[in-house]
């Protein structure tokens, strides 16, 4: 479905990814590891073609369903994002207009996308916040996002980037600001996805333990470069470089038992 195929990322003729390579299947989840600064985030955001900052590629490709995104044309871009390839934010609750009601934004969202009434965009936001687990959808959708907690909001995020269950998920970070118990329900839901819709996910996180639970692929990134990469089997029990190994032993443990 994905392969991003030896890219280097450039900011100012600088670059900050370098060599960079990964192939994703269908229904398959991959996680992206490392310190900040590592060019996780940067890896993604050029997948949905949002370089900020005047980054661009500048060697290799990037391949969905055998097309290069690179060649996308703005208005092809446009059709894509938010159908076939979406991203949840870091913050998904700082993505949303402080000062619209989560409907209102909703159902913009919606009918940019699709030819629709406000009144059947609605409820189709209602419907989607309820797949997410968040009671009183019509609450939810009158509320402005200073009302909801930091695990409602990123709920949000999450029910309007799988509206018109895309192929592909990119979620940065999405339990960094959360509380423990609402980071695991928030992974859980993510997995779901993938079971329910077929999704394909890529999550950046510095959390060993988030993308050894949830994923298939664990890449881990130092200085810009791939420094360990496998499935994770082999990223819990092989052979490691001594970063990774690092990270490992990082992960907390209770009574000597590291629970990744």
């Amino acid at each position: 479905m994905l392969e991003i195929k030896n890219i280097t990322i450039c900011y100012k003729d600088r670059p900050t990814v370098k060599n960079f390579s990964m192939t994703l299947e269908q229904g398959q989840i991959a996680s992206l590891v490392g310190e900040s600064g590592s060019g996780k985030t940067t890896v993604i955001r050029a997948v949905l073609g949002l370089l900020a900052g005047g980054g661009k590629v500048t060697e290799g490709d990037i391949l969905f369903e055998g097309t290069s995104l690179l060649k996308n044309t703005p208005d092809q871009w446009r059709k894509l994002r938010g159908t076939d390839i979406s991203m949840i934010f870091q913050d998904s609750g700082a993505m949303l207009n402080p000062i619209r009601k989560i409907g209102d934004v909703f159902v913009e969202y919606i009918r940019t996308h699709e030819t629709i009434s406000k009144e059947d965009a609605w409820k189709k936001g209602i419907r989607m916040l309820e797949r997410m687990r968040l009671p009183s959808g019509d609450n939810i959708m009158n509320s402005y996002p200073f009302q909801l907690s930091g695990g409602m909001r990123q709920r949000v995020g999450i029910a309007m980037a799988m509206t018109f269950q895309p192929k592909l998920l990119l979620a940065d970070e999405p339990t960094s600001a959360l509380d423990v118990t609402t980071q695991a329900q928030i992974v859980r839901q993510m997995m779901e996805l993938r079971e329910e819709f077929g999704t394909s996910i890529i999550v950046v996180t510095h959390n060993l333990g988030v993308a050894a639970y949830m994923s298939d692929l664990i890449v881990v990134m130092k200085n810009g470069e791939i420094a360990d990469a496998g499935d994770r089997d082999y990223m819990l029990y092989g052979s490691h470089g001594d970063y990774t190994q690092k990270l490992l032993d990082a992960v907390p443990s209770l009574g000597g038992v590291r629970y990744v």
